[in-house]
């Protein structure tokens, strides 16, 4: 029966949302975090025997205009982020760091790839490195002399330090990169985030410089980009898709009760 097929197309796609959902959740006050987000499609319609229904258009695949189509479930068609800016807050560190626009943080990972992220809570290493909260250095590298002072961070991610003397020196400047799709870049965990075939080529530049059609942001040392899930509507959506499983897992008793039913008549 039919009806057992959508059903179980549909318990997939909102247990699929549920686990999106509660990731967004636990994300929450995670710095730099974008919101993911889920699009399902309707799987290929097929047409009803001699059903038809003027003025109609077509119902999908199969089926031509006036008639009416069967749905056949939802299926999976893309999982991307929601790029919208989080707040920026201040923080007692100078190497917390926040872009304020487009583009994302360069770090170095152990194989050799270069992941990227808004998560800008940086410290140094045991060499006076610059690197992330997982200690993946940053890209272009920078290291602070020794002996030298606290550094900050320019607008346009000048890093000086004051030495010895007293004398101000620029150590470093940061490069940020974007991307032509950056929505479809894959999450591959701790906030890092690695380029596909339809993200389009990496394209960098200082900050406030252009990158493409798109104008890179500036940065705010001493401050982190808050995460930018909303827990209102998280909650909100975790109702809904609460609901909707709920739904499709009742369809699915009815189409067992009505299969019994008609084993029972042809018995």
């Amino acid at each position: 029966m039919q009806i057992l097929g959508t059903a179980a197309s549909g318990l997939r796609a909102q247990q699929m949302s549920l686990d999106l959902v509660a990731d967004n959740m636990a994300n929450v006050n995670t710095p730099g975090y974008k919101a993911a987000q889920m699009d399902f499609a309707e799987t290929m319609a097929a047409q009803a025997a001699g059903a038809t229904r003027p003025g109609s258009v077509n119902a999908g695949v199969g089926t031509a205009a006036g008639q009416v189509g069967l749905g056949a479930g939802v299926l999976e068609r893309a999982t991307g982020r929601n790029l919208a800016q989080g707040d920026i807050h201040a923080t007692a560190n100078p190497l917390d760091l926040a872009i304020d626009g487009a583009g994302y943080f360069q770090v170095a990972l152990p194989n050799g790839q270069i992941a990227y992220t808004r998560a800008g809570a940086f410290r140094l290493d045991a060499n006076r490195q610059i690197v992330d909260s997982q200690g993946h250095p940053l890209v272009p590298g920078v290291t602070l002399p020794s002996g030298s002072g606290a550094p900050t961070v320019s607008a346009d991610g000048q890093i000086k330090v004051t030495d010895l003397q007293g004398r101000e020196q620029t150590v470093g400047r940061m490069v940020l990169a974007n991307f032509p799709n950056p929505e479809s870049m894959q999450d591959i965990g701790n906030n890092l985030l690695l380029p596909q075939a339809n993200t389009g080529p990496v394209q960098t530049g200082r900050p406030g410089a252009m990158s493409g059609n798109t104008a890179l942001g500036f940065i705010h040392g001493g401050a982190l980009e808050q995460s930018n899930v909303s827990l209102a509507d998280t909650m909100a959506d975790l109702i809904k898709v609460q609901r909707a499983y709920q739904l499709n897992a009742r369809m699915v008793e009815d189409g067992d009760q009505m299969w019994a039913i008609a084993d029972a008549i042809r018995a």
